[in-house]
C-alpha cells in the first residue's frame, strides 16, 4: 500500500481528460484477469419472521471422510503506525491479537520511502513489541525507495536493519522481504517531486540485482533468515507481468513468493461486485500459480501480503465499499478462498485508519471500533480449526468453508450468505463412524456465521449481519431451527454515493439507427448527421501518450483512427469517440447494441467498444444530461467491452467485417457498471498497450456506425 494522503496510483489523476477510463479495472479486465461487471443478487420481498417452524429450504453437506492440515493463516499489516498521520495502532494491542493473526507485515509504501516519517530504531523496536503483543511473527520490509535520512538505500542499509534485529536487539526476526510494489516505482511518484516517477524506467532486472545485493549482505549478517516477496501490486497477469521474468532473474532468492491484491477501486465497489469476486478470485490463483509453475518454483508457497476490496480512498460508500457488511462478507470469502487454496497467509490492510479509507480492521484512535471486517477475522480466529474438510454441498448464494477443531472433536463451519434473504439450512456432516445429530439454523440475508457441530451433542452457532454492524455489535448466537424467509434489505450505508433520484434525463428516439452520415470536419473535430440529431467527435489519451487521430473516411460515412503508444507505456489507453449533440439522451431501449464495418490494422493493441449514458456521466461533461454523483471523469466512466475483430482484417489483409456490440456484453462501467440504454450519450473506441510493454501502433476505420 501507497500514500495515504497523496497517493498517485491508487487516486483519480485523471479528471482533465475527456471521458477518460480508469485505469486499473480497464487494464485487469482487458487482460482477462477482473470480471467487473454487474451481477443479480437475490433480493426479495420484506416480512416479519414467522415463529411457526418452517420446510428447510437449502442443505449443506460437510465430507469429513477424507482431511488435510491447514496450511494458510490470516495476518494483518502494521498501518497507520506513523505519527504523522494520526496514529491509529497504538492502542490496538488486545483488539487485534484477538483475531490470531499468525503475521505482522511491517511494510508498504510509507517504509519504503521512509516517509512521511522514518522507520528508524525506535520505531522498529515499536512494531516488535506489537507483533510479540498480538502474537505474531514480524515481518520486516528493508527499503529501496530511500533510507531514514531520505538517501537512495543499499545493501548495506538493508543489512544493518538485519544487524540492528538479530544481532544488537537479538529480536531473532525470521522474515524479511525487500521493498513495496516495484512494479509502480516507474510512475508512483518520487519524493522530491510527486509528478515523477519514483524510479524512472524501473525494470524486473533492476529489482533482482537489488535483491540479488541485498540478499547476500542480510544473509552475510544472519543465513537463517527467510526472504518473503517480490509483494507486486498487480504485474503478475499475461500482457503485464513482472512475475515471470522476477522469478526467472531471482525466483532462488524468495523462500515465499508473495503478491497484493485489490480488485477494485472505490467506485466499482458494489454489492454485486464484491459478490462474485471469489470466482474471479480462485481463477486469479490459478493464473499466479501457473506463472510461479512455469519459472520452476512451483513448490514454493504462495501469498498475499496486502489486500483489500480497493485500494484507494473511499469517499463515499457503495454496498461492498470498505466500513460495509459488503466488505465483511469479501473478506469472509477471501479467506475461505484462500485456505482452500493452501495460500501460506493472506494479510488484510490493515490495522487502524480514518473513515476517509477505512481499510482498517478498526477506526481512528482512542476509540478504535471495530470495522464488519474485524468480525469477518473473528469468527475464523473463533470458529476455525487447524484440519481442513471438505463442503460437497451448499445452495446457491451460500458459500460455506469448513475445518475440524483442534482437539478433532466437532465440525467448525464458516457461511457466507450473500442473498439479502434469510435462508433456513441444514447441516449434516458425512465421513465420521458415527454421524453427529443434523443442525438447523436460519442464516440472516448478508450474514456471516459460524457452525460448530461437535461429534456427540447439540450443535452451536453464532451470526454477524448489518443489523449487528448498525447496532455496534459483534458476532451474536444463533438460535436454531428454520424461521420463514424474511428480506435484510440492502445494507445501511452512512456515506452512500446516490444520484440525485429526482434527476431524469430528457430523452429522445432517433429517427434512424445510423450515427455517422453525412461526415464533415471543421478543425479538429468531425460532425455526422444532421440538426438536431449530430454527432461530434473527441479524442483523448493517457499520460505520456497522445491522443489518436481521427478523420472522416471517404464517403463521410465513418472514421478512420490511428494511435501509437510510445514506450515506456504505463497508462495505456487512447481513443475516440462520438458524443450525441443534441440537448437530450438517446433512448436506445428498442436497440440491442452498436454496430459497425471494421477494417485496417490493430497491430498488438486490443479494442474495446463502449457507449457512455447519462448514469456515468458528469454534469460538468454532459451538463443537464449527465447524473454522475462525482465530480470528476476519472470516477464516471463509460461501460465497455473488448471486441476481437477477424484475423484477416486485423492483420491489415484487407476488406472488412461488420462487428456487433451488444449493450450486455459492455461492463465495468462506474458508478454504475453496465449500461442504461435509454440515456446513451456517446459510442466511443477504446486502444489499450500492454503496460511495461514496447508499445504497440493501430490504424483503422469504423464505418456505418449504428444501432441494431
Amino acid at each position: 500500500m501507497t500514500k495515504p494522503v497523496v497517493d498517485r496510483r491508487r487516486t483519480g489523476m485523471l479528471g482533465t481528460l475527456v471521458r477518460t477510463i480508469a485505469i486499473c479495472c480497464r487494464l485487469l479486465l482487458f487482460a482477462g484477469f477482473a470480471d467487473c461487471s454487474s451481477q443479480t443478487l437475490s433480493h426479495g420481498d420484506g416480512g416479519g419472521a414467522d415463529a411457526t417452524p418452517q420446510p428447510v429450504t437449502g442443505t449443506i453437506v460437510v465430507s469429513a471422510a477424507s482431511s488435510r492440515p491447514r496450511s494458510t493463516t490470516w495476518s494483518v499489516n502494521y498501518w497507520n503506525w506513523m505519527p504523522s498521520y494520526g496514529d491509529d495502532v497504538k492502542g490496538t494491542e488486545a483488539a487485534i491479537a484477538a483475531l490470531k493473526p499468525a503475521l505482522l507485515r511491517v511494510g508498504g509504501y510509507n517504509n519504503d520511502a521512509n516517509s512521511a516519517d522514518p522507520f528508524d530504531d525506535a520505531q522498529f523496536d515499536r512494531a516488535v513489541a506489537y507483533a510479540r503483543a498480538i502474537g505474531a511473527e514480524p515481518l520486516i520490509q528493508v527499503p529501496l525507495l530511500a533510507d531514514i535520512n531520505g538517501s537512495p538505500p543499499t545493501a548495506a542499509t538493508a543489512a544493518a536493519m538485519v544487524t540492528y534485529a538479530n544481532v544488537t536487539k537479538g529480536y531473532g526476526i525470521k522474515y524479511f522481504s525487500i521493498g513495496n510494489e516495484p512494479d509502480l516505482y516507474a510512475t508512483q511518484g518520487s519524493l522530491s517531486d510527486p509528478t515523477q516517477p519514483a524510479i524512472p524506467n524501473y525494470k524486473p532486472s533492476d529489482y533482482c540485482a537489488s535483491v540479488r545485493s541485498y540478499v547476500m549482505a542480510m544473509k552475510a549478517v544472519d543465513a537463517t533468515i527467510k526472504i518473503v516477496g517480490p509483494d507486486l501490486s498487480w504485474h503478475y497477469i499475461v500482457g503485464n507481468d513482472w512475475l515471470t521474468p522476477i522469478l526467472q532473474g531471482c525466483g532462488d532468492l524468495f523462500d515465499v513468493v508473495a503478491i497484493h491484491r485489490y480488485p477494485f477501486n472505490s467506485k466499482q465497489a458494489t454489492l454485486d461486485a464484491a459478490s462474485t469476486d471469489s470466482t474471479t478470485f480462485a481463477t486469479f490463483l490459478t493464473s499466479v500459480r501457473s506463472l510461479v509453475q512455469a519459472t520452476g518454483y512451483g513448490g514454493k508457497p504462495l501469498a498475499i501480503t496486502e489486500m483489500n476490496i480497493v485500494y484507494d480512498s473511499t469517499a463515499c460508500q457503495l454496498g461492498g465499499s470498505p466500513g460495509t457488511i459488503g466488505s465483511a462478507l469479501w473478506l469472509a470469502d477471501v479467506l475461505g478462498i484462500s485456505i482452500d487454496n493452501d495460500l501460506w497467509t493472506s494479510a488484510v490492510w490493515d490495522i487502524g485508519d480514518n473513515d476517509l479509507f477505512a481499510f482498517g480492521l478498526a477506526g481512528t484512535a482512542p476509540l478504535h471500533t471495530p470495522r464488519p471486517e474485524y468480525y469477518a477475522y473473528q469468527l475464523y480466529a473463533d470458529h476455525f480449526g487447524p484440519t481442513l474438510v471438505d463442503v460437497t454441498q451448499s445452495p446457491t448464494n451460500i458459500r460455506a468453508y469448513a475445518s475440524r477443531n483442534q482437539a478433532d472433536n466437532a465440525t467448525d463451519v464458516i457461511i457466507v450468505n450473500w442473498s439479502s434473504l434469510s435462508t433456513p439450512l441444514a447441516l449434516q456432516v458425512t465421513g465420521l463412524a458415527t454421524p453427529p445429530s443434523p443442525a438447523t439454523y436460519t442464516v440472516a440475508g448478508l450474514s456471516i456465521s459460524a457452525v460448530e457441530i461437535p461429534d456427540n451433542g447439540a450443535a452451536a452457532a453464532w451470526t454477524y449481519s448489518d443489523e449487528q454492524h448498525q447496532a455496534g455489535q459483534g458476532p451474536v448466537p444463533l438460535a436454531s431451527g428454520a424461521t420463514a424467509a424474511t428480506d435484510a434489505g440492502l445494507p445501511k450505508l452512512t456515506n452512500g454515493c446516490s444520484a440525485d433520484a429526482s434527476f431524469v434525463c430528457p430523452r429522445v428516439e432517433l429517427p434512424s439507427p445510423s450515427i455517422t452520415t453525412m461526415g464533415t470536419t471543421s478543425g479538429s473535430t468531425l460532425s455526422f448527421g444532421a440538426a438536431p440529431y449530430r454527432w461530434q467527435s473527441y479524442t483523448y489519451g493517457s499520460n505520456g501518450q497522445t491522443a489518436p487521430t481521427a478523420t472522416v473516411t471517404p464517403g463521410g460515412n465513418g472514421i478512420a483512427i490511428a494511435g501509437t503508444f510510445v514506450p515506456p507505456v504505463s497508462q495505456n489507453w487512447m481513443g475516440a469517440g462520438l458524443d450525441f449533440n443534441g440537448s437530450s439522451c438517446i433512448d436506445g431501449s428498442k436497440y440491442t447494441g452498436v454496430k459497425f464495418d471494421f477494417s485496417g490494422d490493430l497491430g498488438d493493441c486490443i479494442l474495446a467498444v463502449g457507449a457512455n449514458f447519462s448514469g456515468d456521466s458528469t454534469s460538468t461533461d454532459a451538463p443537464n444530461r449527465g447524473s454522475c454523483p462525482f465530480a470528476s471523469d476519472s470516477n464516471c466512466y463509460p461501460p465497455m467491452a473488448v471486441v476481437n475483430p477477424p484475423t484477416a482484417f486485423d492483420a491489415g489483409a484487407g476488406g472488412s467485417a461488420t462487428l456487433k456490440v451488444p449493450f450486455a456484453s459492455m461492463g465495468s462501467g462506474s458508478p454504475t457498471t453496465t449500461i442504461d440504454s435509454s440515456t446513451i450519450l456517446t459510442v466511443q473506441w477504446q486502444l489499450n498497450a500492454r503496460s511495461g510493454g514496447p508499445g504497440c501502433s493501430a490504424s483503422f476505420t469504423v464505418d456505418n456506425v449504428a444501432f441494431y
